[in-house]
């Protein structure tokens, strides 16, 4: 009996989630079409094919619905995350770059979500709240690798890993700010790679940065630079 219940068990939670995957894409649906706060259970519901009461045996409330999205957007992010092997990486740096640039890959799928997901947070505080979490959450992820790298020599010590962790956070989501707000027909994925590209060096220790800066000033054509080396010589 054991053996026979196991399948049918297997089979009823699959039904589950992909009922439970059903209401929120049909939420990401109708959030490309208006905010969050106008869309009603009841056209979540019709969209994806159950029953109205069936919402409620899955999220408690519509803001529960964007929290379980949020969650399994952050749960990617992690898995690639892991995909890297940050704690054998030689460079903490090019690990947050490439997990930046994943998150804003996933972001850029849709504008409208984003910018819905930003007006959500901002209008209810159970949303603000539950992304705060996430935040926090994925800030204390990013503190790790900037510990390795402040242990290896790599990032800045004259402050700490949790406020590196901090300000890389907030590099991202100034990136995000910035393209929902004013550069829409700008792949997101590029404003990341030129704003880091740009702060790099704050965060970067002293030897880091100035060999970044001798390797630029090798690759360039510079008189002045090629004066000096004759006059040394």
């Amino acid at each position: 009996m054991k053996t026979a219940s196991r399948p049918y068990a297997n089979r009823r939670e699959r039904r589950r989630e992909e009922t439970r995957q059903r209401l929120i894409e049909a939420a990401l649906a109708l959030m490309q079409q208006k905010p969050f706060e106008q869309v009603t259970v009841e056209e979540i519901t019709t969209l994806a094919d159950v029953a109205k009461g069936t919402f409620f045996t899955y999220f408690p409330t519509k803001e529960h619905l964007l929290h379980a999205y949020m969650r399994e957007m952050a749960n990617e992010v992690y898995e690639f995350l892991e995909s890297l092997q940050p704690e054998d990486a030689p460079s903490q740096w090019e690990i947050m770059r490439q997990v930046m640039l994943f998150i804003a890959q996933r972001d850029s799928r849709s504008l409208q979500i984003a910018r819905t997901m930003m007006i959500a947070c901002c209008h209810s505080p159970v949303v603000r709240e539950q992304m705060l979490a996430i935040v926090n959450e994925a800030t204390e992820r990013a503190r790790i690798g900037f510990e390795i790298g402040q242990q290896s020599g790599e990032f800045r010590t004259d402050v700490s890993a949790e406020e590196l962790a901090h300000q890389a956070i907030r590099l991202y989501r100034l990136c995000q700010m910035e393209w929902m707000m004013e550069r829409e027909g700008e792949p997101l994925e590029q404003i990341v790679e030129r704003v880091l590209e740009f702060y790099k060096p704050a965060f970067l220790a002293p030897r880091s940065t100035d060999n970044l800066v001798r390797a630029q000033g090798l690759g360039q054509d510079c008189p002045s630079h090629d004066g000096a080396m004759e006059g040394e010589r």
